[in-house]
């Protein structure tokens, strides 16, 4: 599991609905934090990857709104 840290709260539910239209299990967890997965990734790696291409596709679509991708914790 990883954690995205969105700028405004306002704005959880868009990213949620971005992230599952491109397949990404996404769960608002208040506070402006949103719990992400990616079920069909092969290994921790490509699930890191790919959510790294999709906070950067948000950031470059959404720049007044960007979100961060959080480490999980250890």
């Amino acid at each position: 599991m990883h954690l995205l840290r969105v700028t405004d709260p306002s704005d959880v539910e868009r990213v949620c609905s971005f992230l599952t239209s491109v397949r990404v299990r996404a769960v608002p967890e208040g506070g402006g934090l949103v719990s992400v997965s990616v079920p069909r990734a092969l290994s921790a790696l490509h699930e890191r990857r790919e959510l790294a291409g999709c906070v950067a596709t948000w950031n470059a679509l959404n720049p007044a709104s960007p979100v961060e991708l959080v480490e999980p914790p250890a």
